[in-house]
């Protein structure tokens, strides 16, 4: 992302995140230990890419599986995974579930393997600290796709005999398997960034992991096929009242799907009306003086929500919610008064997957009223805020850095009357997330860059991800001045990947956006298959006349579609995470835009109107 490096060429730095020897023994173990789950069933040994490139080498396949594997972009690598056929089914859906559930025991089985070799290039290779940080990255999130695939498996054992409830099921398997994918994509940035940046070190340890890895991105991607497949095979979707709802499903039945659970209905008065769990404090008035002492201290794997109370002040700590930590909610005193900071960043030997301020892992994660910041400078480069890997909603929240500010990596993600600054792929990731009401402020680059508001990374076209900004306002930072933004051209995005996916839609636009809209991004991306859409949007900057005249962008859409990207469609899950937070959100077009005042933020141009107010809507489908 525009890997500006010279300060880092002569960089030697003198440590590292965590990686011992015992960790590795421990990886190691873990990794066996997977591998002889119980998850997985024992099949024939033959190798998983033997006779990929000559498939007439394979058994004539049973006519599901030649179904199945025809549908996926690896047909060839999709046969020879399937060496063993299923057991004989007048159900073709069983049948189908059989060969899915195969097919991603298979891929764990694959991931195991893959790992005990990155591993071992711990020991194995003389490696300088910062691509050993990559390497750590790598096992990371090898470690993290074999929980999400375990989590997927354990998804496909909780299917219905009814139809009446897969397409939320479908839905949460797709988002497990988009996220494991994304894993494998973030290994090899690490070493692409240091590629960029010129670094003196082993040029073949990225073409390497490359080698290793793709195999298992193809074994996902054959496993998204194969659920749309399914799909088009059992979901029927009924129009009433021109919106989609699900499986003859009563309308009544849909809303209520969205309300939320008797123990969390008093989550959006949690500031005052709820006791906290825990309360951490620099003045000492509270159990803790640091937030990650709290966060150890929380419960693991908790079905019920742990709230932790951050009073106002500065807490300058790097904080982590690791995997088990579940359900964990922050809770600060206000945007302007409970502020998480710290500094890391590309230039001083991190990765930016481990610059972040701020990183969520642990499912389930809410945090409100509250600010998280990147403090490095626009000389120091990548330097994230706050990176999540996890389903996670943030509410009234300021996110800010400048390069690569929000790495929205994976899963589901919803924020709500956020605030977001920064300048260079200030948005990015490969989540499925949803920005509702949220200030979104450019603030002034490095001199040479141009600001690039989102960089969305879906590398699938099966993937369920994209970023969706709903209802926002992009506009200068407050010490951007016109002067200064006249040097500077301000984009809405750039495709990250061949499937890249961003929607604006009922937003204000500023006058700095570029005539263009959107910039492309050679490197990473064909503009044929990309998804951008702009829906309804106003302000100097929405004039779609000059945008690009890419085959993957639209300068409008239909309602239908735009019902896609908001979060009934984009976000909604098989267990209904993301309503019982309590939060506002808006899940229809209301044909009004806006929800911010400009006076605020910058001085908006003469010709320009502020935001006109909207409605609100609290649980999704009913109003307040």
């Amino acid at each position: 992302m525009d890997r500006l490096c010279q300060s880092f060429k002569n960089l030697h730095r003198t440590t590292q995140p965590k990686t011992t020897m015992l960790v590795v023994l421990v990886t190691l173990i873990a990794a066996l230990l997977l591998v002889a789950s119980p998850l997985l069933r024992p099949y024939h040994s033959s190798s998983t890419h033997r006779h990929a490139r000559n498939p007439s080498l394979v058994s004539p396949p049973h006519l599901i599986i030649k179904n199945a594997c025809t549908n996926t972009l690896y047909p060839s690598l999709c046969f020879t995974t399937l060496l063993s056929p299923p057991p004989p089914s007048e159900n073709v859906t069983t049948s189908l579930h059989y060969i899915l559930e195969l097919t991603i025991n298979r891929t764990i089985k694959k991931v195991a393997t893959t790992m005990l070799s990155v591993v071992g290039l711990f020991t194995g290779q003389d490696l300088n600290s910062q691509e050993k940080n990559a390497l750590n990255d790598c096992t990371d999130m090898l470690e993290q796709t074999l929980y999400e695939l375990r989590q997927a498996i354990n998804d496909l054992h909780k299917f219905p005999s009814s139809r009446g409830s897969r397409h939320r099921l479908y839905g949460n398997i797709k988002t497990l398997l988009s996220a494991a994918m994304t894993n494998e994509n973030t290994c090899i940035d690490g070493f692409a960034d240091l590629e960029e940046c010129n670094f003196k070190g082993r040029k073949d340890l990225k073409e390497y992991l490359q080698g290793l890895l793709t195999p298992i991105s193809h074994m996902i991607s054959n496993c998204l096929a194969m659920i749309k497949y399914m799909e088009t095979i059992n979901r029927k979707v009924t129009v009433i009242k021109n919106r989609p709802r699900l499986n003859n499903m009563p309308e009544d039945d849909f809303q209520n799907s969205w309300t939320m659970k008797s123990s969390d209905r008093k989550m959006r008065e949690i500031t005052h009306e709820r006791r906290p769990n825990v309360v951490v404090a620099k003045d000492g008035s509270g159990k803790h003086h640091t937030i990650q002492e709290a966060v150890r201290m929380a419960p693991n794997r908790s079905s019920h929500r742990f709230v932790i109370r951050i009073k106002a002040g500065t807490y300058r700590e790097n904080v982590v919610i690791p995997r088990e930590k579940v359900n964990i909610v922050f809770v600060g005193e206000g945007m302007n008064s409970t502020v998480i900071t710290g500094s890391k960043n590309f230039v001083d030997g991190f990765s930016t997957f481990t610059s972040a301020t701020f990183t969520v892992v642990g499912d389930k994660f809410i945090a409100r009223d509250l600010t998280i910041k990147n403090t490095a400078g626009p000389q120091k480069h990548q330097a994230v805020a706050l990176r999540v890997n996890s389903n996670a909603a943030f509410y009234r929240c300021k996110i800010t850095s400048y390069q690569d500010t929000l790495y929205a990596h994976s899963l589901r993600q919803f924020y709500r009357e956020c605030t977001i600054q920064g300048t260079v792929d200030f948005i990015f990731g490969n989540a499925a997330a949803v920005f509702q009401n949220c200030i979104i402020l450019v603030r002034k680059p490095n001199p040479g860059q141009n600001n690039m508001i989102t960089a969305q990374g879906r590398q699938d076209p099966n993937q369920d991800t994209g970023i969706s900004l709903h209802n926002c306002t992009i506009v200068a930072a407050p010490d951007f001045t016109e002067a200064e933004r006249a040097n500077f051209s301000t984009f809405l995005g750039r495709p990250w990947r061949n499937h890249s996916r961003t929607i604006v839609m009922e937003s204000y636009l500023g006058d700095l956006i570029h005539p263009q809209g959107w910039h492309r991004w050679n490197k990473y991306s064909t503009l044929d298959t990309v998804e951008y859409i702009e829906y309804m949007n106003y302000g100097p900057g929405s004039n779609t006349s000059g945008r690009v005249n890419w085959a993957g962008y639209r300068r409008n859409c239909s309602e239908r579609v735009a019902r896609q990207f908001m979060v009934a469609s984009f976000l909604h899950g098989a267990d209904s995470w993301l309503e019982s937070t309590g939060f506002p959100l808006s899940d229809a077009p209301q044909n009004k835009t806006g929800s911010h005042e400009l006076s605020s933020l910058s001085s908006p141009a003469k010709n320009t109107k502020p935001p006109r107010k909207r409605t609100t809507m609290y649980t999704g489908v009913g109003k307040t």
